[in-house]
């Protein structure tokens, strides 16, 4: 049992009315009834619980241990030792302010991430709530932590769940929990996931926390790239892949396997599967009934419709088979290719080197041998042996590795074959648009041909994934110069000092 679960059977009066606002995610309700609470020991545990939602750990943790020590409860003492680990976890965080957002994070390298985030965060506040149907009054809040580990701590979640799966963000307790993009080997999509996570809390408060995790993750995924771009999400290579190979050999995962969270799925791939799932049914919805009925579908859901049957309500007169029928003749419209792309693994807070990170190479020790000798020989001015090497390392019937195109990319330039080193890292960067590496060095082609847009677009895209590039930043600053945008040119400048005098942050 939670303490939220404990208060709403142990207290009555204000005590109650805190927490019944909490548990429908409304901290305006829930400040509100706390102007009459008392000083009894329920009373306490409930201010104490409001203040933890606030943001207000420290105190939260005090305010507990005062009723934990005079009541001996162990739900209470479960959910002290919850806020002790949280309190640590953000022990000398920075709080920044701006417009409906408050951010805290560790200052020092991440303060790269400070403005783009609340920009992130502001425009997912501007541009998704409306077309979910509004979003919570008082604005948001988000704490960005600077490891996976402080996310682990902070989040409540398994650490062996975070390591199977990489699912490093969260929405709970009416605020955003967010890793860092250094939290994961070379980043990741951490703006477009802070949208993600934003949705959520609008979904959990529009529904008042009865829509299902399927829903949540579905509306999340398709709506999450909105905040930039007037379309839903588009699947990613992988996604494509494992839908259109789960579809043909008729492995959907169910609806029932996502609850209580897609981080407790067996593995990265089958939540990649999950999660494209989902997306593609919440994209049929709003193909088949139009923009608005996410927003009535949350209103059914919130006026006690089960989750499924409000889509179908809306999407399909009501016929649930009709609806999943329906949704599953839109995938094989959209003509799904299955590739067989290898499996990302899991590698949280710089663990391993970089080859462990890479989604084959990671995998097959034997490959990774041909790989590291190839590194070698182009170290030593080999690069014809090399590229023979770094052939060998690409299994049959597979696209290379991201590290293995940005390795033969490098032994192609070193023998001057630009253009074949140009189109090496455009079919990786199809394959694995989110491996910064790859994004940048093409940007760095581009920008060498006299593409300027070309180059602006992979330098943005690689530094949206991996922000901590230095030499990165100061190519995107010049290019943004170029464009006559000074304020975004010297931002990127100041990143780009800013990361050659920072020394990474420990735990």
């Amino acid at each position: 049992m939670t303490l939220l679960l404990w208060l709403a059977t142990a207290l009555a009066g204000a005590g109650n009315d805190v927490v019944a606002c909490l548990e429908l995610s409304d901290l305006a309700c829930a400040q509100t009834a706390a102007a009459g609470l008392g000083s009894s020991a329920e009373d306490r545990a409930a201010r104490a619980e409001l203040d933890f939602h606030l943001g207000e750990f420290a105190r939260a943790r005090d305010g507990l241990k005062q009723v934990v020590d005079g009541t001996k409860d162990p739900e209470l003492a479960k959910r002290y030792a919850l806020f002790e680990r949280v309190a640590s976890a953000t022990a000398q965080f920075t709080t920044e302010r701006r417009g409906d957002v408050t951010l805290r994070y560790r200052a020092g390298m991440d303060d790269v991430l400070l403005d783009e985030a609340l920009e992130t965060l502001q425009a997912s506040h501007d541009k998704i709530g409306p077309v979910l149907g509004g979003a919570p009054p008082g604005g948001v809040r988000m704490e960005l932590f600077p490891t996976a580990q402080r996310f682990i701590d902070a989040s409540s979640l398994p650490g062996e769940a975070v390591r199977k799966t990489g699912v490093i963000a969260l929405s709970k307790w009416t605020r955003l929990l967010v890793s860092s993009p250094r939290a994961l080997g070379r980043g990741y999509g951490w703006k477009d996931t802070i949208a993600h996570e934003y949705i959520h809390y609008i979904v959990s408060w529009r529904t008042k926390d009865q829509a299902p995790v399927w829903l949540q993750e579905g509306i999340a995924r398709s709506h999450e790239s909105m905040w930039r771009e007037d379309e839903p999400a588009a699947l990613t290579p992988t996604q494509e892949s494992l839908l259109a190979t789960a579809l043909a050999e008729d492995k959907l995962v169910p609806l029932t396997k996502m609850h209580p969270s897609m981080a407790f799925l067996d593995s990265a791939d089958e939540a990649a599967l999950a999660f494209a799932q989902v997306s593609t049914m919440i994209v049929h919805l709003r193909k088949t009934a139009g923009p608005d009925a996410v927003s009535r579908v949350l209103d059914k859901v919130r006026d006690g419709t089960d989750a499924l049957q409000a889509v179908a309500d809306v999407g399909s007169g009501g016929d649930t088979t009709a609806f999943m029928q329906a949704w599953k003749g839109y995938l094989k419209s959209l003509k799904l290719v299955s590739r067989k792309l290898a499996e990302s693994k899991v590698i949280l807070d710089g663990a391993g080197d970089e080859f462990e990170a890479d989604p084959q190479l990671g995998q097959r020790m034997d490959l990774a041998r041909f790989a590291r000798l190839g590194d070698i020989l182009l170290d030593h001015g080999k690069a014809e042996a090399a590229l023979v090497e770094f052939g060998k390392a690409a299994p049959p019937g597979e696209p290379p590795s991201p590290i293995l195109s940005v390795r033969t990319a490098d032994a192609l330039l070193a023998l001057g074959r630009k253009d074949q080193a140009r189109s090496v890292l455009l079919a990786s960067a199809k394959d694995y648009p989110e491996h910064a590496p790859t994004r940048v060095m093409l940007g760095k082609l581009l920008l060498a041909a006299g593409d300027s847009a070309g180059a602006f677009r992979e330098y943005r895209a690689g530094v949206d994934v991996d922000p901590f590039d230095s030499a990165a930043q100061a190519a995107l600053a010049e290019l943004y110069a170029a464009r006559g945008n000074t304020p975004l040119a010297e931002r990127h400048r100041r990143y780009a000092r800013l990361l050659t005098s920072t020394e990474p942050a420990t735990r």
